[in-house]
């Protein structure tokens, strides 16, 4: 593939998520549903919202022989068509598009998908009319569709017509609109395709410079292919250049990148041998349920053979070819979940082995730190060992008690039920079962929030997340100090309190890791600390359950504020 193929592909694939456009569509849709009192359509509003596209798919198939009401029939054409596109079946996304009538409400978005399919078909010049059909002055328009991504999206149709003028003016601005969104991986591919505006008219100055910006940036936030390939495409650039010695460094880069991804697949060899099975075994049960389809279809077209022969075996043969062709998408989908499901395993796997290996290692050495005291008859030391042994096992139990609600979370195992609760007595019920560790420990809890104040949660995963704080709390502040909850701000929607200590507090470094968006966990500051950061991973995750935010202010020996906020039921509701 040329740099500039290359160069499109990747810059071409950055707007394909579901955000708050869909979320206008997802809401008039149920209501809608009730308003016409179809369940059957609220839950395939449901499906989307969850992105379960297979149900999606065979809920949609069974309303089209249901609903006779069109309002309703636009919505599933839509959600039909969306799902195809998910799925990767861009010839049929497009036929359910079409069904979609121009008066649409949403039909702005129909555009917007249908010029990105034919974008991803090589189709420019469809791609480039349905996108200038598009009016960029309705405000209305542009609440249902990524702004940024519709100009980055018509300046790459005008850079492979090769009308760089219109392509440089609609890159630029993309440009803009991205970096005012903070989407690093949407900017690197946004500056390689500009550099590429250049490139294609010799104009090697600018091209370099926006193409050196694009590896720059891809080493800070970029996947392994994309640093891969913005080290590759700079080797290739300084070849063109013949500056050979800088080429080199570029091209043992790039191989360095090679390496580390060559590294991480062979960690997971033996997950793949297990995913092989379970895609096998679900292959079994796959054809399994193709026998008894088979034989069911034969019954039916015995019974019609003596009317209507050929057109029976007709249809049958289109049908069943068509089932085939989605029951191999579906197979496909479902290896990509196991694909995932494994890949979950594997850190589990990772932190249990790691974890608890060390802190069975430090209790192990100290009981024989204990026992050489009691053979040495060094009797006043004995107490504090107990106390560390105490604290060993205090710190690993809470470890497992976190690992097992993070593999909760993570199988959607758990029981979440939100509801209104007054967040003071929460606050009292976690506090109480840490009252004896307080008094151990000569420190004192105060809870300042008002009784009045109510928050919207499920109340046992908020338990889990203070409970982590009063532990992080009590294991890195000073005996004698003191632990405070107390209310910094309540408005009809939200409620916002702070859980605060004066204890050891945090570099600025390991706080941006903590409210980072990464899965990956992080090992705590203070080394004789057991454990790698996963309370506060589950932590983050229960608040997201929840609709509810985490913030963290902190310093190095100054102490450290934990800053929630969660939704509030209310409007003058007691």
């Amino acid at each position: 593939m040329s740099l500039f193929g290359t160069l499109f592909l990747i810059a071409s694939n950055v707007f394909a998520l579901r955000d708050k456009s869909n979320e206008l569509l997802d809401s008039k849709a149920e209501r809608l549903a009730k308003a016409f009192d179809s369940e059957s359509f609220e839950r395939t509003v449901q499906f989307v919202r969850k992105e379960k596209w297979d149900s999606v798919l065979v809920n949609t198939g069974k309303l089209l022989q249901q609903l006779k009401k069109q309002p309703l029939l636009d919505y599933v054409h839509y959600y039909r068509a969306e799902a195809f596109h998910k799925k990767g079946i861009l010839k049929y996304a497009l036929k359910e598009f079409d069904r979609v009538r121009k008066d649409f409400e949403f039909y702005t978005m129909v555009r917007f998908n249908k010029g990105g399919i034919m974008l991803s078909n090589e189709k420019y010049e469809q791609s480039l009319s349905l996108f200038k059909s598009i009016d960029t002055t309705n405000q209305k328009n542009i609440r249902m569709i990524r702004l940024d991504a519709l100009v980055h999206n018509t300046g790459v149709c005008y850079l492979h017509l090769g009308n760089y003028l219109n392509a440089e003016k609609y890159l630029i601005n993309a440009v803009k609109k991205i970096t005012e969104r903070k989407d690093s991986v949407g900017l690197i591919g946004s500056y390689m395709d500009l550099g590429s505006v250049y490139y294609e008219q010799y104009q090697d100055e600018k091209a370099i410079a926006y193409y050196e910006k694009a590896y720059l940036l891809s080493k800070k936030f970029g996947s392994y292919d994309l640093k891969l390939l913005t080290a590759q495409n700079m080797a290739v650039i300084e070849e063109n250049r013949k500056r050979f010695d800088v080429a080199l460094a570029y091209r043992k880069e790039y191989e360095s990148w090679n390496d580390s991804l060559s590294d991480q697949n062979k960690i997971y060899e033996v997950a793949q041998i297990e995913k092989r099975l379970a895609v096998a075994n679900k292959q079994q049960q796959v054809d399994l349920l193709e026998t008894e389809n088979k034989l069911e279809q034969a019954k039916v077209t015995t019974y019609l053979i003596a009317a209507i022969l050929l057109g029976v075996i007709l249809i049958f043969g289109i049908y069943f070819y068509r089932q085939n062709v989605l029951r191999s998408r579906v197979i496909l989908h479902q290896k990509q979940e196991l694909d995932l499901l494994n890949a979950t395993k594997d850190q589990l796997f990772s932190i249990v082995s790691h974890d608890l290996r060390s802190s069975v290692h430090a209790l192990s050495a100290s009981n024989n730190k204990l026992k050489d005291s009691v053979e040495k008859q060094e009797y006043g030391s004995l107490e504090m060992q107990l106390e560390e042994n105490s604290v060993i096992a205090t710190n690993t139990y809470n470890m497992l008690d976190n690992l097992l609600n993070w593999a909760l979370l993570q199988t959607e195992g758990g029981y979440f039920k939100p509801e209104e609760h007054r967040l003071s007595m929460l606050i009292d019920q976690v506090a109480y079962n840490f009252k004896g560790v307080l008094n151990q420990k000569e420190m004192t809890f105060e809870n300042t929030v008002p009784r009045s104040v109510k928050v919207f949660v499920d109340a046992e995963s908020l338990k889990i997340v203070l409970r982590n704080f009063m532990d992080n709390s009590i294991k890195f502040s000073n005996p004698g100090s003191k632990i405070t909850a107390s209310l910094e701000k309540e408005d009809e929607q939200s409620v916002c309190f702070n859980w605060e200590d004066n204890g050891k507090g945090m570099s600025e470094e390991t706080r941006l890791k903590l409210l980072s968006d990464s899965p990956q966990l992080t090992k705590k500051d203070h080394e004789k600390e057991i454990g790698s950061g996963l309370g506060m991973n589950l932590c983050k995750s229960m608040l997201a359950k929840n609709d509810g935010k985490l913030d963290i202010w902190s310093r190095k020996e100054e102490g450290t504020r934990m800053i929630v906020t969660l939704k509030k039921v209310g409007d003058g509701k007691n």
